[in-house]
Formats: C-alpha cells, sequence, structure tokens
C-alpha cells in the first residue's frame, strides 16, 4: 500500500464514530493486510510500549522485585489487534501473555503467531469484565486511546484488570490528547489513588502521520 493510501485508511479509522459495531467492522475488513500497511510506515507503537514498560519496571526496588523473573510476569495486552505489541514484548523476554480485541478477525491473525497463552475477540475494553478484575501484573493498550475509538473514561474501566501493585501502559496519540479530557481523566485517577504515574514518555514516535505519548502507572488499590 503506497503511503496516500495508507494515510486515508488511518483518516477512515480517526473518523469512526466510537460505536463497537462500526470499529469492530473496520477492523475486521483490516485485519487481513493490517501488518503489511503499518509496518512499513513508520509504526512506533509497539517498540515504544516495550521501552513505557521497561521504564516502568525500573521505577524502583518494588516494581523491579516484581517483574525480574518475565517468564512469571501475567500480561494482558487489551486491544491486541494483530498481535504486534504481544510480539514486541514477547521478544523483550514475556512470556505469559493474554491478548482480547474488539475485532474477532484482528484476534485470528494474533492467533496466527501463536505467542499467546489465550485470546478473546469480540471483547469490548469500555465495558467492565467482571472475570478480568485483577487478573493480570501488567495491562498494555496500545494504539486503542486514539480519535474515534474509545473514550479516556475507558482508563478508569482497564484499571481494576491489573492487580494491586501491578503496571497499566497505554498509548495516546496527540490528537487525542487534544481534543478530549484525556489528560484530567488520568489525574483524576492519579489524585483518587487509584493509579500513580511511574513513568511517561511524551512526544514520540506513533505512526507516520503523529507523534504520541506513552504512560505509565502503578495500580495503587482495589
Amino acid at each position: 500500500m503506497g503511503s496516500d493510501e495508507m494515510a486515508e485508511h488511518m483518516r477512515q479509522a480517526m473518523a469512526l464514530d466510537g460505536n463497537s459495531v462500526n470499529l469492530a467492522r473496520f477492523y475486521n475488513d483490516w485485519a487481513g493486510i493490517y501488518d503489511q500497511d503499518v509496518g512499513s510506515h513508520n509504526y512506533g507503537i509497539p517498540s515504544m510500549m516495550v521501552l513505557a514498560v521497561e521504564a516502568a519496571v525500573d521505577y524502583d526496588d518494588a516494581t523491579r522485585s516484581r517483574f525480574t523473573d518475565r517468564s512469571e510476569v501475567q500480561i494482558l495486552d487489551a486491544g491486541c489487534g494483530t498481535g504486534l505489541v504481544g510480539q514486541a514484548l514477547i521478544d523483550a523476554g514475556f512470556t505469559s501473555l493474554h491478548g482480547v480485541d474488539l475485532s474477532s478477525d484482528m484476534v485470528a491473525v494474533a492467533r496466527q503467531r501463536g505467542i499467546y497463552r489465550s485470546l478473546q475477540g469480540n471483547f469490548d475494553l469500555t465495558i467492565l469484565h467482571p472475570d478480568r478484575v485483577s487478573s493480570a501484573d501488567l495491562v498494555t493498550v496500545g494504539g486503542v486511546f486514539t480519535v474515534g475509538h474509545i473514550p479516556p473514561q475507558t482508563l478508569g474501566v482497564v484499571t481494576p484488570m491489573v492487580k494491586p501493585g501491578g503496571i497499566l501502559v497505554v498509548s495516546t496519540r496527540k490528537s487525542y490528547q487534544d481534543e478530549t479530557d484525556f489528560i484530567s481523566v488520568q489525574q483524576h485517577l492519579v489524585d483518587d489513588g487509584r493509579l500513580e504515574l511511574i513513568a511517561h514518555l511524551p512526544d514520540a514516535p506513533y505512526t507516520m502521520d503523529s507523534t504520541g505519548d506513552y504512560w505509565a502507572w502503578r495500580r495503587q488499590r482495589l
């Protein structure tokens, strides 16, 4: 796909209205060529998500101790897509990956990688899933907090998926931060004692047409 076609696909993605049915349909249609499209267009999210994880893990003795044996770290790749972030985590030495995504076709591509211990499609991150509460030491949400997708308040929905003392890592597209109240939402969760911000990588590589920020919080309490 040429750069003009890729830019058009990205424009269509950001023009979505956040409706889960429309989002699932769009990504189901894109799943078969998604890796090919983004892989050749400076897709920085997977590598930057790992850098944010590494920064969080190295925050203090408590996190370093908890994440010393990476084979024991239970990871939920929330909004896993085709598994590009998951593959980057595997390459960084993590092995116990579980993935969820709204698009069943994207999950089907992720399954072909053979890196996830479990995968689940038709998973809406804006809805609390009781079976996932406190299920992971590390929850990653890469490429999901972006224009036309999920509201900033979803941060409060995914927070309970992290075990107390565990880490939540999220990417945000620059325009998403500019156009939504994401900053104030995350600050409210910090002020409320639910999250502690332990790493923030601003203005970092994101997609071909934008930079993004990468955030890491430690979950403080139930």
